[in-house]
């Protein structure tokens, strides 16, 4: 029997701050009399050609198959009834053991790879991928949790996926990760951690519990979350005004981006920050927002252009923290602060940062201060408060702070020394 581990706290400091403080306006926000020459923009923003749809996978008309919705998107997966077996008796090491041999003894590749070949076409990540293994499972099994656990387990590990399970009066999936995860409970074999992923809205392990000694060398591959913005799903159009102002004129920033991709971001458990810098945005919705900012920031020198970002992403966003916009910590994917009516600290480091280097080509950070998380932008000069990482300084940019120019820390964090992390 081994203790189900204490969950990793999710990184940032608590608390944060409660309200968005403002700066006072600066002096002086003109441009300057001699306009420097344009600046090219960092990376060429190329639009994006039209996404085909996935092409569905070639089944004969004369078998049944499996249809269900993944985010929108309709899958199809020939029937097999014969992996739809039910677990019965209690939940232990031998009857784990059987369940398993009762799959592998029935046909399962053809379901396997029609599976595999639907993630290609959607351009799943490994966590989608998962999460599409898990809600096929859902189908053959709609009201028996052990048996559709049991039936992801074994059909995730014939994907090549490393996995086990753990059970008290419930059975739990365990796989390794290439992220360190948080708010997640995990156990360690060998050395390596394996965490109880919750796929698909399924209750994570409590309490103690055993786990199944059994292994698989089907599996090795570890769960890897990253390029999430890489999902095919089907349209569900929203659109978004973005308004703010920098130098005395207004600007309107419109968008319009996919709902099915919110619900897919808000199932990742929470990862290092660091990674919600390179995560990126879909092609579509990045495209959008890099090419009507683009003209904005050209021309500009360059303490100039990260101004008028910061400006953007300080007063375009409603702020409000996690605990009270989601009753939770709760970091923010940029497409995610796109849609929410709020975003706090860490999400408007993480879009800014993300735009910065995108737009500007220049290599930020985060600064994280207790409570509170802020960016730094390596520019050319640094002007103001600034921060020495790895041999580079960067320059302090507040995203959270209205109307503070870079070089400006909050005055509650002034003096104080930040960790610096996320280098994008």
């Amino acid at each position: 029997v081994l203790p189900v581990a204490k969950p990793e706290p999710v990184a940032k400091p608590k608390p944060s701050p409660t309200q968005q403080p403002t700066a006072k306006p600066p002096v002086v926000e003109v441009k300057p009399v001699v306009k420097p020459e344009p600046q090219p923009i960092a990376k060429p923003i190329a639009k994006p050609e039209p996404k085909p749809a996935p092409t569905p996978i070639a089944k004969p008309s004369v078998k049944p198959s499996v249809k269900f919705d993944f985010y929108g998107q309709s899958i199809e997966v020939s029937d097999n009834k014969r992996l739809a077996q039910s677990f019965r008796g209690r939940i232990n090491n031998d009857s784990i053991a059987d369940y398993w041999q009762r799959l592998a003894s029935q046909p399962h590749k053809a379901q396997v790879n029609e599976l595999l070949d639907q993630a290609k076409s959607l351009k799943l990540n490994d966590w989608s991928t998962a999460l599409l293994f898990d809600q096929y499972a859902r189908q053959l099994h709609p009201r028996d949790d052990t048996s559709r656990q049991l039936t992801s387990w074994f059909l995730l590990v014939k994907a090549g996926f490393n996995a086990r399970v753990a059970y008290n009066d419930r059975v739990f999936l365990l796989m390794p990760t290439q992220q360190e995860l948080y708010g997640v409970t995990y156990f360690t074999f060998n050395g390596l951690r394996y965490y109880a992923v919750n796929l698909n809205d399924t209750p994570v392990a409590t309490g103690r519990a055993y786990t199944y000694s059994g292994s698989h060398a089907d599996g090795n591959r570890k769960l890897d979350f990253a390029s999430p913005s890489t999902f095919i799903t089907a349209q569900k159009p929203a659109q978004k005004t973005l308004r703010f102002s920098y130098q005395g004129t207004k600007h309107e920033i419109e968008l319009a981006y996919n709902l099915h991709l919110v619900p897919y971001l808000a199932s990742y458990p929470q990862l290092d920050l660091q990674h919600y810098l390179s995560a990126g945005m879909p092609d579509d919705t990045q495209y959008q927002l890099l090419s009507q900012l683009k003209p904005l920031v050209e021309g500009r020198d360059e303490l100039d252009a990260v101004n008028l970002l910061l400006r953007f992403v300080q007063t375009a966003f409603e702020y409000k923290t996690d605990h009270d916009q989601f009753r939770q910590e709760n970091y923010l994917f940029p497409l995610e602060t796109l849609h929410y009516p709020y975003s706090d600290c860490e999400d408007r480091a993480a879009l800014f940062a993300w735009l910065t280097n995108q737009l500007l080509g220049l290599d930020t950070v985060l600064l994280m201060y207790p409570g509170h998380v802020a960016a730094a932008v390596a520019t050319k000069q640094a002007q103001g408060d600034s921060h020495t990482y790895k041999g580079k300084r960067y320059t302090v940019a507040d995203p959270t702070y209205v109307n503070a120019n870079a070089g400006m820390t909050m005055p509650a964090y002034r003096g104080k020394q930040p960790q610096v992390i996320g280098s994008y």
